[in-house]
């Protein structure tokens, strides 16, 4: 009787000294569960002019010139090739001064939409957010109303842009 009550007693301590850090002969073999490295997405910001985008004053995908269909090819190949996963892209459509306020939002917010809407018609499946800046964030600072309007149609060309922010995984190169 007394045998059966050490090992009775004593049994729970041998387990017990099983948990934790400890390992003991006596102790059953521990699988060890590895966390998973954290994500990280990385942001990426590219500036495509809207007019070598799209026709002057224009924002349909018919308006798109050959020019800018070929940055927006290149722009999906990088995303379908350079990224493991996209997570989100932002799209801002940017205008020059020219025109009011109400009708630059509109302009600038059409051409941000087509950007998305080729993205996806090229498979590019992700979460978009779409605004327009409209006139509000000028890059030019010099171009005076007393230039004729076609030297300040071409001084007010850098203001006339499409910012896309792409959050995502990029390719990790040589892997």
């Amino acid at each position: 009787m007394k045998k059966e009550y050490i090992v009775l007693v004593l049994a729970p301590l041998f387990l017990t000294a099983c948990a934790g850090n400890v390992s003991h002969r006596w102790c059953p073999p521990v699988a060890t569960v590895q966390e998973p490295a954290p994500v990280v997405y990385e942001k990426e910001a590219i500036q495509l002019s809207a007019d070598a985008l799209f026709k002057f004053d224009k924002s349909g995908v018919n308006d798109i010139l050959p020019k800018g269909k070929l940055e927006l090819d290149v722009l999906v190949d990088k995303l379908k090739k350079g990224y493991v996963a996209v997570k989100q892209i932002n799209i801002v459509g940017h205008t020059d001064r020219l025109g009011s306020e109400q009708y630059n939002n509109k302009l600038g917010m059409a051409r941000a939409e087509t950007i998305r809407n080729y993205l996806v018609r090229h498979g590019i499946e992700t979460d978009y957010n779409v605004s327009s800046q409209g006139k509000s964030d000028p890059i030019t600072k010099d171009c005076l109303d007393t230039l004729s309007k076609e030297a300040l149609k071409a001084c007010l060309q850098p203001d006339r842009r499409v910012n896309l922010e792409i959050t995502g995984i990029k390719v990790v190169e040589g892997k």
